[in-house]
């Protein structure tokens, strides 16, 4: 039994380097095919790079590539920085901070890309998404809010296009490499378009002045916020249970006896703080407190945690397991990771009060048992916990 907590974090692991080893579903996810090398502004605007498309269509994202002497990452009017993989990446304006010809309609221009993916996404499947991006050398603004949107069918951006996309990301203004996002999003079903951009409202634009060198002044990016995409990639991780319909019983415990078999065991025949206890029937222990993102235990989480331990001091024949578990925010592996320090956190507080390592063992599950909807903030609450089960006597 000591092994159940190593066995299932391997077991886990292994399904996330499986999802990893999965097909990119994103096509050309690192913009290394292209028709004709570029030489101009907005080659995604006239079809230059394959399966990708500029939207509206009016507007102008950019294709830098080593094979261009205007548009090589090494000499351009944007700035300088090595491809994050291959040879060419994207570029696009997110906003645009100030007009140097005091033109208004600049001021309200953006650019978006577009592309089909390989198939549709399916209802609950959980994908990892991936993209490494970085603010342009000689831009002296940088933005919120750029997102990744994911729709049925393909959309038309115009100036009073606003949506909320499934990835939506905090201010990025590193420069001259690149930042890597990672993030998880459960499918609706059907999804079957990405488009990259920024989708709030005109009104409500988040940018800001970061890094204004005179130097640059006259270089194509410099009144904007101007960024370079590459290595973008959606692979398979997952799929999710059906939320529970219904509202867990609080609290999450028998409170009447079992139909009794007559072989049960003495922890079975009468109720305890946590109500009767059953043979591998989690129960969750409430108000057992973290401090955010960690594992350290809050004070008040011992008034709980006690009530286990006089169970395990009253019944000295009783071994119990531990475990730890998330919300789907964030990455899955980091989840894991955390789900499990916590049950471990935990068996550390009970071998503290006495109660014998032979007795206890602790695995963390991260996001894959919800009890509740993880799209809303009370079923994430409600999702992560810590429960324990009595797995018998020896």
């Amino acid at each position: 039994m000591q092994y159940i907590g190593v066995f299932v974090l391997l077991f886990l692991q292994n399904i996330f380097i499986f999802a990893q080893k999965q097909e990119n579903l994103i096509p050309n996810g690192s913009f290394e095919v292209y028709q004709e090398c570029p030489d101009e502004y907005g080659w995604f605007r006239i079809g230059g790079v394959a399966h990708w498309k500029a939207t509206p269509p009016d507007c102008t994202p950019d294709y830098f590539h080593e094979c261009s002497s205007k548009f090589s990452p090494q000499n351009n009017t944007c700035g300088k920085i090595i491809p994050q993989e291959g040879k060419g990446f994207l570029g696009l304006i997110i906003r645009v901070g100030h007009s140097p010809i005091q033109s208004t309609d600049e001021l309200f221009y953006r650019e978006h890309v577009q592309v089909r993916l390989k198939e549709p996404l399916k209802h609950r499947n959980r994908y990892i998404f991936t993209m490494h991006l970085s603010l342009a050398e000689y831009a002296c603004y940088a933005v919120s809010k750029i997102g990744v949107l994911f729709t049925k069918n393909p959309i038309l951006i115009n100036d009073k296009f606003s949506a909320k996309p499934q990835i939506e990301l905090n201010f990025i203004d590193t420069k001259g490499s690149w930042v890597k996002v990672t993030d998880t999003l459960v499918a609706e079903g059907g999804e079957e378009y990405l488009t990259l951009g920024e989708f709030a409202s005109f009104s409500k634009k988040d940018i800001r002045k970061v890094d204004e060198n005179p130097a640059y002044e006259k270089m194509f990016s410099y009144h904007r916020a101007y960024y370079f995409f590459d290595n973008l990639s959606l692979h398979w991780l997952d799929v999710l249970p059906e939320p529970l319909l219904g509202e867990p019983p609080i609290p999450p415990f028998k409170l009447t006896a079992p139909a009794f078999t007559g072989i049960e065991k003495p922890w079975q025949l009468e109720p305890t703080e946590f109500g009767y206890l059953e043979p591998n029937k989690p129960i969750v222990l409430n108000n057992v407190l973290f401090e955010f993102g960690k594992s350290v235990l809050l004070e008040e989480s011992k008034y709980e945690l006690n009530k286990l331990v006089r169970i395990m001091n009253e019944f000295k024949d009783i071994h119990i397991v531990i475990s730890g578990h998330t919300d789907e925010i964030g990455e899955p592996m980091k989840n894991l990771k955390l789900s499990e320090d916590r049950a471990k956190a935990v068996y550390d507080y009970l071998i503290s009060q006495g109660i014998t390592e032979k007795r206890l063992y602790y695995t963390g599950y991260g996001s894959s048992k919800p009890l509740s909807s993880n799209k809303t903030a009370e079923g994430r609450k409600k999702n992560r916990r810590v429960e324990f089960y009595v797995v018998g006597d020896e």
